[in-house]
Order: C-alpha cells, then sequence, then structure tokens
C-alpha cells in the first residue's frame, strides 16, 4: 500500500515521545488534531511508546495532563510486553536494571539481585557505567539467566538533541554474554502484535505514525502496517536516504493527520 486513501483507518498506533510530545512540552495541534479524527470517525486509539524511564502510570498522567484522551489500557510499553513474557515462561525471580521506579510495574514478581531467572535491562541514562553493565553479564553468565532487553533503540531525543538510547548497551551485553536479548517494545512483531489484537483490528486497517526510522517504520512496514513519519521528534533529513526503510508517508507533524483521516 502506497496511499493511506488504499486502506479504511480503524486503528492509529501513537509513538508518544517526538510525536505527541516533544521535552514534555506538547507538540502544536497534537490534541486538536486526535480529537477531531476520534469525534468524527470511529477510531480507536493506541500509544505505542519504548519509553523504560517512566512507569506506566506516570506515562498515563502526563498525557492526560497535557489534555489527551485515553484509558490506562490505551497505552503498550516494554513493560507490559515483558511481564507478559515472564509470565508465560513462569519466570518468577529476575534482576531488574532500570529507573527503580520500574519496580512498582513488576510487583508481581521476586526481584533476586544474586541468582535471577532473569535480567532485565532498561534506559537508566546516565547511570550506564561499568560496574552496571559487568554486573549484568555476571548475572546472565553465571546464572544461564534470560536476558531480557526492554527495548533496542539506538538513540534517542535529549536536550533536544540525539544521544545514546538503550540499543548500544544491549548491543554490548549481547556481544560479551554470546546471548541475544529478548527484545520487548518497537519493532518486536509480538509488541505490535498486542496492540492490535487489543483493539480487535486487522493490521491492513491499522497505521503506525512515528518518528524512529528504525523502531517505528521499519518495524510497522516489516509487520505489514501501513507506516507514517512526522517531521519532529527524531527525524533526520539521512531519515530519506535509500540505506533505510521508508514509510509509506511523511508529514510535518502529527497536526497534519487530520487531513487524511476523515
Amino acid at each position: 500500500m502506497n496511499s493511506i486513501k488504499e486502506i479504511k483507518v480503524k486503528g492509529i498506533l501513537l509513538d508518544i515521545e517526538g510525536v505527541l510530545l516533544e521535552e514534555d512540552t506538547v507538540i502544536p495541534g497534537a490534541v486538536e488534531c486526535l480529537d477531531k479524527i476520534t469525534s468524527k470517525n470511529e477510531i480507536k486509539l493506541r500509544f505505542l511508546t519504548n519509553t523504560t524511564t517512566k512507569p506506566l502510570t506516570e506515562i498515563f498522567n502526563n498525557l492526560k495532563s497535557h489534555g489527551f484522551s485515553l484509558k490506562p489500557n490505551n497505552i503498550f510499553s516494554p513493560v507490559i510486553a515483558a511481564r507478559n513474557f515472564l509470565e508465560q515462561k513462569k519466570i518468577a525471580k529476575i534482576c531488574l536494571i532500570s529507573n527503580p521506579a520500574l519496580k512498582q510495574d513488576f510487583s508481581d514478581f521476586i526481584f533476586d539481585d544474586n541468582r535471577p531467572k532473569a535480567v532485565i535491562l532498561g534506559d537508566i541514562y546516565k547511570n550506564f557505567d561499568w560496574e552496571k553493565l559487568n554486573n549484568a553479564f555476571q548475572l546472565i553468565k553465571e546464572n544461564n539467566a534470560v536476558f531480557i532487553a526492554l527495548h533496542k533503540n539506538k538513540y534517542c531525543l535529549r536536550g533536544n538533541k540525539i544521544s545514546l538510547d538503550l540499543g548500544p548497551f544491549v548491543k554490548a551485553l549481547e556481544y560479551a554474554t554470546d546471548k541475544e536479548a529478548v527484545l520487548m517494545g518497537k519493532p518486536d512483531k509480538l509488541f505490535f502484535d498486542m496492540a492490535i489484537k487489543n483493539m480487535n483490528l486487522s493490521s491492513k486497517n491499522v497505521v503506525m505514525v512515528g518518528d524512529d526510522i528504525h523502531s517505528d517504520i521499519a518495524g510497522a512496514n516489516k509487520n505489514n502496517i501501513f507506516s507514517i513519519q512526522v517531521k519532529t521528534g527524531k527525524y533526520q533529513k539521512a531519515d530519506k536516504e535509500s540505506r533505510f526503510i521508508q514509510p509509506n508517508m511523511r508529514l510535518d507533524s502529527i497536526a497534519d493527520l487530520r487531513y487524511y483521516i476523515d
């Protein structure tokens, strides 16, 4: 599909940071755009984020405080995918290397920093250092623990500049442990499937709006979802180069989406 006119849009998957918000400031027209789309159409929204620096309640409350209309179960994050994975694999003991605030989202599990069955790595920003990475390496090797990465983004936007994200640290541990991380979040297929299933829709009736050429756009395309890249957030002119998987459509910002979905 090369045109949004070729599909009957019934659901929209929305990245948050860089698409709806930028450094905790609403992208101009974002709230009004979504309100207009949902008021005129029976369209379901799901907010997909790879954010692992905030617990789910904080993400939800932040969106609500900025005027977005949503319910708690409208948010999908790597934390949700990780919890589902742990439950399916019957893994109870975990070591969580992340923002301490995320512990509330894993309260049903046992925190074990000595002999965990799974080591979960999230974004800890400036707190990444040799000690923490070496500790994760030792726990994975010595306990043959499952290595779970809450996402694998190469870079993100911090202080209006692109900066290292979780992905490079995940790759370092994969190299050292000779073990591929179980990936949660975008662009993982399970993550997209879970959001679409929650809407009771087919991927052919869903579009993904994101700023990240890797996790949002390539992830959507590989999962047969119509992709729309906005020129805000992490968008760079280099994203147009042929070495990247290209979106089905580009918009200056989320505010312009209202003109294509009616």
